[in-house]
């Protein structure tokens, strides 16, 4: 696409968005109201049992796109007629496209077979119907969203998508298409701003990105207030501490104007606007001279820093995603300047490290971007402790540190709508369900009370190609305060507060992007709502099948078996250091009052629930790794057998391409492995003392991953399919386990 100007984009939208208001009710875009009734509408089915529905409404969508072509112009002449059609070039043609389908269909056949109730690997289960059925109703017209005149309709797609994903993670948002004078959210609050992105590493990219540019703006402003005759007038320009106060600008010393607060920086184009009358073009033309994106890290600390020493940096914990040491190469600040800290017992960020590390900036001067919360690890399920991230912010702000805090809810994100509420009538925000409906969410009082402080975060990565459900590519990503957009546009951060936005492809990392992406997450939302009634019930159906299969799992342990479970979170007797009666005790409670009850039993059984909502991991995906036992009846307690042991466990239940078809895999797992370097002591240790090895200290552990997005795990129309896949897995392992044995003798 050629670059559209701003100016350019701005009166294509506006008119873009009054030509929207005008049409008829049934060509009106907009998310909200009641959504489906029954999920088991959704999908496909694992058998393909709704395809006749499928196969009709797609039909619908070709017809409905036939019908636009031939509407369009009606009196323009074809390329095609009858003549051609019947000639033997066209015939043949026909028959290759024919043959060439035929044969790329067999050879899908040995795709992964992820729709299966056996599919419990990785982070990837079936599409939505509505998912499928955007994305293949937009594909037919073939939009970029990369700007609003080649997607008139899916850039709107993706800006009442982009505010529903923030509303959806807590954040307040001005309605599309309404200016602040009309129902403005009260006390002027900050609105905030998504896009979909392509997917999650990309979002995670351009939240560093914002992050970066956002902690060197304001020296790239008090180097043109310094420099800039444009500027000569604004000398005295205040700007707020990070501790609150007020100090003129152009005089603050290096480490002061790198720590200012996030969204009085956000603030100062409008301020200056205000105070001085100087347009915001003038002021983005200024400042953009200084802009680290345009001079590059060495031409901005030497030259407008020359007392900093050190590289900015990021912080996470060693759970982080690949993408974020990624992001931080691509965008030149280095792999190494994001720091991974250790994690504790239950794989989440250890506070004590990062406490340690803010101490470190602060003493050596290190400008710190952001803080990554992980709002669900992808191989440990586990969620950080985001509540106490902020509190510590705050007290660090006091002190004259600022950092961004990021919350990479790629896979967890879609989890919050177990605790939106279905009252819609709010068109900003969604209400929060009261605190009895809390009480019943199979989730832990710790993961409710991180998701209730979200909107909290900076910035937000969302994946509806993960726990939403549709299909790829449609990563999202959100932002608290929407000026932050513009740090990623080369524009001044002006807020945008809902009324007409130039489009949402001038922002971010990507240029072309499909407009089928977004009509894909529009649909699912539109049918299925992100509350409790809609991704809420999938979403927590998931939660009580990863439960429920944890506790199957561990429950092995008491079984007479040549091998045992370690799971990376222990059940709570364990991790509370009680005896082996009392851990034998809990063990027969789980299995008597949880793994041979139903949903609704549990919830009728105030104490097994409770108990049930604290077992494993913080979401949905269940880790842990095997350890047999040796002919006289002790662990096995070498560290390489271990991890021989649980390879094999994986070879066995995993895809082996062009070795095997997928159609033999009885069940389907993913790995990885624990290190040391990444993890720290605390977490490697504790899992060498449950596996009793005493080998190899400082060696890998490597580790199974069930992924659990089936909502229908546990509740088939022949009743619960986890005792299923628990006697596959008892019977391979148990196999794998005396085959090792009868090696080592």
């Amino acid at each position: 696409m050629h670059q559209v100007s701003k100016h350019h984009a701005e009166h294509f939208a506006r008119q873009l968005l009054h030509a929207h208001q005008n049409l008829s009710e049934e060509k009106q875009i907009g998310l909200g109201g009641p959504g489906a009734e029954t999920l088991e509408a959704l999908f496909l089915g694992t058998h393909g049992g709704n395809a006749k529905f499928l196969h009709e409404m797609l039909t619908r969508a070709l017809e409905g796109h036939i019908q636009f072509r031939k509407n369009y112009y009606p009196d323009d002449p074809d390329y095609i007629d009858t003549s051609i059609q019947n000639s033997a070039g066209f015939e043949n043609t026909m028959q290759l496209m024919v043959n060439e389908l035929d044969k790329l269909i067999s050879q899908l056949q040995e795709s992964g077979t992820f729709f299966s109730m056996r599919s419990i690997g990785h982070m990837l289960w079936d599409t939505t119907m509505p998912g499928i059925l955007g994305y293949f109703a937009a594909l037919l017209y073939n939009q970029n969203n990369v700007a609003a005149e080649a997607s008139p309709v899916t850039t709107l797609l993706e800006m009442y998508v982009g505010n529903d994903l923030c509303k959806m993670l807590g954040y307040a948002v001005q309605p599309i298409g309404q200016n602040t004078s009309e129902k403005s959210l009260p006390d002027n609050r900050i609105t905030g701003w998504g896009h979909i992105t392509c997917d999650g590493s990309v979002a995670n990219l351009e939240g560093l990105w914002m992050a970066r540019n956002l902690k060197f703006y304001p020296v790239s402003v008090r180097a043109a207030i310094q420099n800039e005759a444009a500027f000569q007038n604004i000398k005295n320009f205040e700007v707020k501490l990070a501790n609150g106060t007020m100090a003129t600008l152009a005089n603050l010393d290096d480490w002061t104007v790198l720590n200012l607060a996030i969204d009085d920086v956000l603030d100062i184009p409008n301020r200056i606007n205000k105070q001085y009358g100087i347009d915001t073009e003038t002021i983005n033309s200024a400042v953009s001279k200084y802009s680290v994106q345009e001079i590059g890290y060495h031409q901005i600390l030497q030259k407008y820093l020359p007392s900093i020493c050190e590289s900015p940096v990021s912080i996470c914990s060693g759970t982080r995603h690949y993408s974020w040491p990624k992001g931080a190469a691509i965008l030149g600040i280095g792999s190494d300047n994001m720091w991974s800290l250790p994690v504790d017992l239950n794989a989440r960020m250890d506070l004590v490290q990062l406490r340690q590390s803010l101490d470190l900036c602060l003493e050596k001067k290190i400008p710190l971007m952001n803080v990554v919360a992980i709002i669900g690890t992808t191989e440990e399920s586990s969620v950080d402790p985001l509540a106490d991230i902020l509190i510590l912010r705050d007290e660090y702000r006091n002190r004259g540190l600022e950092f961004a805090i990021h919350g990479d809810a790629a896979w967890g994100g879609y989890f919050k709508t177990m605790m939106n509420s279905s009252d819609e009538s709010t068109p900003h925000s969604f209400k929060q369900i009261d605190e009895a409906g809390m009480a019943k969410l199979p989730m832990s009082d710790y993961v409710i009370n991180q998701y209730k402080v979200l909107h909290h975060a900076d910035s937000i990565t969302i994946d509806p190609h993960k726990s939403g459900y549709v299909p790829y590519p449609a990563g999202g990503l959100c932002y608290r305060n929407s000026a932050m957009r513009n740090l990623v546009s080369f524009t001044a951060p002006v807020v945008y507060h809902g009324g007409v936005d130039p489009t949402v492809g001038v922002y971010g990392v990507e240029g072309s992007k499909p407009g089928a992406a977004t009509a894909a997450v529009y649909l699912s939302h539109k049918v299925i709502r992100p509350n409790m009634d809609g991704y809420g019930k999938l979403t927590a159906e998931c939660f009580f099948n990863a439960k429920r299969l944890y506790a199957a799992l561990v429950c092995l342990n008491i079984a007479d078996l040549p091998f045992f479970v370690v799971p990376l979170i222990p059940i709570p007797a364990i991790q509370q250091g009680l005896g082996p009666a009392a851990v034998q005790q809990q063990y027969e409670f789980i299995r008597d009052r949880i793994v041979n009850k139903t949903n609704d039993q549990l919830l009728a059984d105030p104490e097994a629930f409770q108990l049930f909502k604290i077992l494993g991991g913080d979401q949905t995906i269940v880790t842990y790794l095997y350890n047999f036992y040796n002919s006289n009846g002790t662990p096995n307690s070498d560290m390489q057998k271990v991890n021989d042991f649980n390879n094999e466990i994986y070879r066995k239940f995993s895809y082996k391409p062009y070795e095997d078809n997928t159609r033999n895999t009885e069940i389907v797992v993913t790995s990885s492995a624990f290190t040391r370097e990444s993890d720290g002591n605390l977490l490697i240790d504790s899992l060498r003392q449950r596996l009793g090895v005493v080998t190899d200290p400082d060696a890998p552990i490597n580790f199974i991953i069930s992924t659990l997005m089936n909502p229908w795990l546990s509740n088939t129309v022949n009743g619960s399919f986890i005792p299923q896949l628990i006697s596959i897995i008892t019977k391979n392992v148990s196999e794998i386990a005396e085959d090792v044995k009868s090696e080592t003798t």
